[in-house]
């Protein structure tokens, strides 16, 4: 071998060896882990929480843009790292640089804690129980996001002193204090992460005298037929009805459940859905609910009804 390609060659090798030390560098000081259970276990040993970060990492552009403004940001990496161990979640379209446990992890628990689109930011505890989350990011500036993120950790320690007053407590108080906990966390999330406080919450006031039972009850029945896969529109008719005669819903919550029998109803019979959006809007037409029903009215079916 000549000297030119014995120096070549050693460049070449050289190059590359710098490559593969700076991206395991990189990933080093970025600092994020891709297993659950490890991070359960560095949030435990370092008393932190956990943030996982659901994300499409190649193919969604406001993944890119949280990562690109927020997430690789100074404030983030430093703030973040007081308080939290990261978790990335992700679910890209070229998966050959990821292990089958990362990709059947990430439908586990997209699955489980029903993720819906990404961006989605989770806060949880050390045991993966979520308190917060942020879904989508419309570029909000890195200082702000930081701040918000950090302010969660408010709704974790009132969470957790409702839940240990709880233990202590029974029959109404304990049911009160319960749903003091979830009401933290917030309704989609308590809905799906946190069902067997639920089920104490209704079997705590199986007489609907505080109103709890409804309230739960009904939210988590309602998430079922949500996340339902059935097709059939008379079954999906028939649970709605059921839960009307069930919980006797009142206000925005009977809207809701008239809106989805709408839209299950205008598959088949546009008049019928109307005359049902119609009974809903009359319920309370100042109700957020009742403005999407009316932009429904005046869009849709006057659109229709235009152009007949």
């Amino acid at each position: 071998m000549t000297m030119f390609r014995a120096t070549r060659v050693s460049a070449i090798l050289a190059a590359t060896l710098l490559c593969l030390a700076g991206a395991r560098f990189a990933a080093a000081e970025e600092g994020w882990l891709v297993s659950l259970k490890q991070a359960q276990e560095q949030a435990a040993k370092e008393g932190k929480d956990i943030l996982m970060e659901f994300t499409g990492s190649d193919w969604c552009p406001p993944c890119k843009a949280l990562h690109s403004k927020v997430l690789t940001t100074d404030v983030f990496k430093t703030e973040m790292a007081k308080h939290f161990v990261l978790l990335k979640l992700d679910n890209p379209n070229d998966k050959s640089g990821q292990s089958e446990e990362e990709q059947a992890q990430y439908k586990e628990l997209s699955a489980k804690f029903q993720v819906r689109g990404v961006p989605t930011v989770m806060l949880a505890d050390a045991q993966g129980r979520p308190y917060a989350q942020k879904v989508g990011y419309g570029g909000t500036p890195a200082e702000d996001y930081v701040k918000e993120l950090v302010d969660n950790l408010a709704s974790r320690t009132k969470r957790d002193e409702a839940l240990a007053k709880a233990e202590q407590a029974s029959g109404a108080e304990k049911a009160k204090l319960l749903d003091e906990a979830l009401t933290t966390v917030g309704g989609d999330l308590a809905l799906v992460a946190y069902k067997e406080v639920i089920d104490q919450i209704v079997e705590l006031d199986a007489d609907n005298q505080l109103g709890l039972k409804g309230k739960y009850g009904l939210q988590s029945a309602l998430t079922e037929i949500k996340s339902s896969r059935s097709t059939n529109p008379q079954e999906m008719l028939g649970k709605i009805d059921n839960l009307i005669s069930e919980y006797s819903p009142k206000g925005e919550q009977l809207q809701e459940l008239m809106l989805m029998k709408a839209s299950v109803q205008f598959r088949g019979d546009r008049d019928t859905a109307k005359t049902t959006l119609e009974a809903a809007l009359k319920v309370d037409p100042e109700t957020k609910t009742g403005k999407q029903i009316q932009q429904i009215l005046d869009n849709v079916f006057k659109t229709q009804d235009n152009g007949q």
